[in-house]
């Protein structure tokens, strides 16, 4: 992790922190609660903090007698960890002590701990330690006025902060399929970003009701319609659930606009966004009931917001279902995209390997039956959650993220001779696989490139995605010579 110190403080923790939680706790788990809060997190690009005022966060909260428990209160650090409270007799307070060991990384142990301001700056006040909240009606309101924070040893804090803190039933139900009605597995083609997209989701038909698992995968959204002739819509505005992957509660929004994919000499295709959202009553579909196919020319979007556009959404364009019957094949060869190095000032450093979840013949396959290996210097590479063979579709949100086809991997381990995957896709017991594809890593962490050869440079953030040569932050280029050959370079623009 790395950290920028705002806080003077420097007395070292004497305090007993309390062991990390990891496992879930055993206890009542609260249904749709969400997390809002204010904070700040880190910008490692200008070496500042970006302030947040945010809602609609998933929030787990498990209360177990007069024991209560809140999973990831750092919502921009997600780890798993469960930070521990107890309830007072009449159950009105909820006092969590600090510290409370947040994350071991790199050897290093780091602490939620409550903070309070000092000037300009942040410190531990080591006689008030305790984040308070009042609780009533299922809501969890901080009362204490402090500052919660990841903090080192020292009690220094990293800048991931959070306050003002209210953890309330979001009080909106999902409309989902009936128990006992049977889900269908359908092809969904779309386009999103502008590029053309392919999955599988579940899809329930019940009477003239019909139910489409939401297209970011999470199995507990859904979309609601109805069929009436040709026709099949989707109400405007629905609350489709908790998106554990986006990390927070999603609607389904009617928009227009497109994303364009714009060429920039010497830096490759990069998209530009005209989206807006508009006021529809719903999303029309055609309903073909020979081959029980549908499809929309509307845009429309998986928003976490209810009324206005957030920066956090899926834009879904073009869209298309039909019936899907899985067959045995071979996956496509995977395509490693570049490894930057270990980057100086970050500790880290970044691979994106690209897993098109279609075969050989460039058919599209099932991506819930892909698994994939990745080797690093030789070595088989185990996910965070300990798993060597790696569902296609995993993603914890921070060492593994996926965008499309393109999975990024950050690793603390330099990175010395090279990487290797393979991809596997099962149909009942017939397991294939591509071919173990290499990628040699020396001599690709450059620095200088003679920029009078390069013909291309395409740019990709730290999770993958295509950006333009002058967003902020740290970049990945592959550059592209007259002679055919590539180099990669990793950059920080500011």
């Amino acid at each position: 992790m790395k950290t920028i110190i705002i806080t003077l403080a420097a007395t070292v923790i004497a305090m007993t922190a309390t062991a990390q939680i990891t496992e879930t706790p055993e206890g009542e788990q609260l249904k749709n609660m969400e997390y809002c809060s204010k904070g700040m997190v880190p910008d490692y690009a200008s070496m500042q903090v970006n302030r947040f005022d945010q809602n609609g966060i998933i929030a787990h909260v498990v209360r177990n007698g007069n024991k209560i428990y809140i999973q990831d209160p750092i919502t921009h650090y997600k780890v798993g960890t469960w930070m521990e409270g107890e309830l007072n007799a009449d159950g009105t307070q909820a006092v969590f002590h600090t510290p409370q060991v947040f994350t071991s990384e790199q050897g290093v142990t780091y602490y939620l701990y409550r903070m309070e301001q000092k000037g300009t700056s942040l410190a531990v006040n080591f006689d008030n330690t305790d984040i308070v909240f009042s609780y009533a009606d299922g809501t969890l309101t901080q009362t204490d006025g402090g500052y919660l924070s990841i903090c080192n040893v020292d009690g220094r804090t990293t800048s991931y902060v959070e306050y003002d803190i209210t953890i309330r039933p979001i009080g909106l139900e999902v409309e989902c399929p009936p128990v006992d009605a049977v889900r269908q597995s359908y092809k969904m083609a779309y386009e999103c970003q502008g590029a053309s997209m392919s999955k599988t989701v579940d899809v329930v038909f019940s009477g003239n009701d019909v139910y489409v698992g939401s297209p970011t995968g999470s199995p507990d959204c859904w979309m609601h319609g109805t069929i009436d002739g040709d026709r099949m819509t989707f109400a405007n505005g629905q609350f489709l659930g908790g998106d554990e992957s986006m990390g927070c509660y999603v609607y389904l929004k009617a928009a227009e606009g497109k994303v364009e994919i714009v060429n920039v000499p010497g830096f490759g295709d990069w998209p530009v966004s005209t989206i807006t959202l508009i006021d529809a009553d719903a999303i029309e579909f055609t309903w073909n009931a020979d081959d029980r196919s549908f499809s929309t020319t509307q845009m429309y979007l998986i928003n976490s917001s209810p009324d206005r556009m957030s920066d956090n959404y899926i834009d879904i364009a073009k869209a298309s279902f039909e019936p899907y019957a899985e067959m045995a094949a071979t996956p496509a060869e995977p395509v490693i995209q570049a490894w930057s190095g270990i980057v100086e000032g970050f500790g880290f450093g970044i691979f994106a390997i690209d897993m098109p979840n279609r075969d050989t013949e460039g058919h599209f396959i099932n991506q819930d039956n892909m698994y994939y290996n990745v080797y690093i210097d030789g070595e088989l590479m185990q996910a965070p959650n300990g798993d060597t063979d790696i569902p296609w579709n995993y993603t914890d949100g921070q060492y593994i993220k996926l965008s499309g086809s393109v999975h990024s991997f950050m690793t603390y381990t330099d990175i010395t001779d090279r990487i290797g995957v393979q991809v596997f896709y099962r149909v009942g017991d017939d397991v294939r696989s591509s071919s173990l594809v290499w990628y040699d890593v020396k001599g690709t962490a450059i620095s200088d490139v003679n920029a009078e050869t390069v013909v291309r440079t395409d740019c990709y953030d730290l999770q993958g995605h295509r950006v333009s040569p002058s967003t902020p932050g740290l970049q990945i280029r592959q550059i592209t010579r007259a002679d055919g050959s590539r180099q990669t370079v990793r950059t920080i623009v500011k």
